[in-house]
Order: C-alpha cells, then sequence, then structure tokens
C-alpha cells in the first residue's frame, strides 16, 4: 500500500516540556549522593535505559539528568553546570 512521504516540516522538534513530560511518565531515579560510585554507575545506567526507550535526542539528556538531581548533587551541579555563552557539558 502506498503512504504519502511525511512532509519535514511537519515533524517538529521536541520540547524541552514535552521531553520532561514523558521522562517523568517513566518515573526516573533522582539522584541525591554523589559519594559512592556504585550507586552513581546504577542511577546513570537506569537514566541511560530510559533515554534509550523514549528516543532521548542527545540535546535534552543533560537538562532531563539534571532535573532528577536533589540536596548535595543539585548543589554541586550548580556549581559546575555551564554559563550562558560557556560550552555544554557531555
Amino acid at each position: 500500500m502506498w503512504q504519502m512521504p511525511l512532509r519535514r516540516e511537519l515533524i517538529s522538534e521536541p520540547t524541552t516540556m514535552e521531553m520532561i513530560r514523558q521522562f517523568n511518565k517513566l518515573k526516573p531515579p533522582k539522584f541525591e549522593r554523589g559519594t559512592d560510585p556504585m550507586v552513581y554507575e546504577e542511577w546513570l545506567r537506569r537514566a541511560k535505559k530510559l533515554f534509550e526507550i523514549m528516543e532521548c535526542p542527545e540535546r535534552f539528556k543533560v537538562h532531563l539528568a539534571a532535573y532528577q538531581f536533589e540536596k548535595e548533587v543539585e548543589f554541586w551541579w550548580g556549581t559546575v553546570k555551564p554559563k550562558v555563552g560557556e560550552p555544554v557539558l557531555t
């Protein structure tokens, strides 16, 4: 069966808010302590799995991951995150 090809302008890039909503529906893990490398590795593995499931564009991953930071990790992120005009960390 013949299908009309999709026009490029009809396929819009998702917004940050749409990606946050989609990410939150998957119940992502929070990350609040950075002293135990095994806790971090487990959190990172779970976050990457969710990014894969939702086919998350690369440009959203840092923002979505940082959205899950709490307590000490959120404070730490505030000291190291890129400022306006600086390159984005990956």
